[in-house]
């Protein structure tokens, strides 16, 4: 039996994906080298332009990276990298317990593009960082539990009040032990410093080195709701949402988001077929090594 195995993970496994969102996947194998040219050949061989194949061998993570032309969505495809896989397995789990989560998340998130301090190697926040941050948050929340749904607005102000003016920078490391939420710092430094939980001594936000301006963002945006939602309440005119002054979604992410929703069948057969693909290819190399050895 081959040994090779494909697996989604990342924003796709848990389902707290943007529009704009790529799809990740892993390949799991044993291989002398990282078979990048074997798969990209063979994925043009299927079908996929060589103009839509990119493979990035000199990244810490090398990756092929692959664009589903109907839909424009964006596939990376690493190799036996399991810590994406780890990470999605936990953060399912996080979303049983805290029910508000996935909707933080995605306003959240969409809050980190409009202001392009989304992408790590700019120096911004990546999800898996952004999610424990507002796991963290959550845990340390001592209101009433209650319909997180009807609670969500207050949930978001105070997640911008926590991480915009209240939270110690300086001093503390977000910590996920069951014991203590926080622990002193274990790198120097006023930026944000959150420990991962499943690879001790990891710091996630590590390479968020733009921490000042998504702080000054929190803290703007807790300024700015506290003060509508203040006056709302004093002119006692019903309002629907005070989003719009935090959020704005590009028209171009609303074209991708109707060109998803209309390819949805589509993206989910070439997603079965490239996993199909993947695992015929190393099943098919496997075979024919063994052959030769035989």
């Amino acid at each position: 039996m081959p040994s090779e195995k494909v697996e989604i993970f990342g924003s796709f496994r848990t389902g707290l994906y943007l529009p704009s969102s790529d799809i990740d996947m892993v390949i799991f194998g044993e291989w002398k080298s990282i078979p990048l040219n074997t798969l990209s050949q063979a994925l043009e061989n299927n079908g996929i332009s060589k103009r839509d194949i990119i493979v990035i061998s000199n990244a810490t993570v090398p990756i092929i990276r692959l664009l589903h032309s109907p839909s424009s969505i964006r596939v990376d495809i690493s190799f036996n990298m399991d810590n994406g896989v780890k990470s999605a397995k936990l953060i399912k789990k996080l979303i049983k317990e805290h029910p508000s989560l996935p909707k933080l998340v995605l306003v959240l998130k969409q809050f980190l593009v409009h202001r392009d301090l989304n992408e790590v190697y700019n120096g911004g926040m990546s999800s898996y960082c952004l999610t424990l941050l507002i796991v963290s948050f959550l845990q340390g929340h001592h209101r009433p539990k209650c319909d997180p749904s009807v609670n969500l607005g207050t949930l978001l102000l105070e997640f911008f009040e926590h991480y915009g003016i209240n939270f110690n920078y300086e001093k503390v490391s977000i910590h996920f032990q069951e014991d203590c939420l926080y622990k002193p710092r274990f790198r120097k430094g006023n930026f944000l410093s959150v420990e991962d939980p499943l690879v001790e001594g990891h710091d996630v936000a590590k390479g968020t080195y733009l921490m000042h301006l998504l702080k000054r963002s929190f803290q703007n945006s807790f300024h700015m709701l506290s003060k509508v939602v203040h006056e709302s309440a004093c002119s006692q005119i019903p309002v629907k949402s005070f989003l719009h002054l935090i959020l704005k979604v590009d028209p171009d992410v609303m074209k991708q988001r109707e060109l998803t929703l209309n390819n949805h069948s589509k993206i989910m057969k070439t997603l079965s077929r490239l996993m199909g693909q993947s695992d015929r290819i190393f099943s098919e190399g496997t075979a024919a090594k063994k052959k030769k050895i035989r």
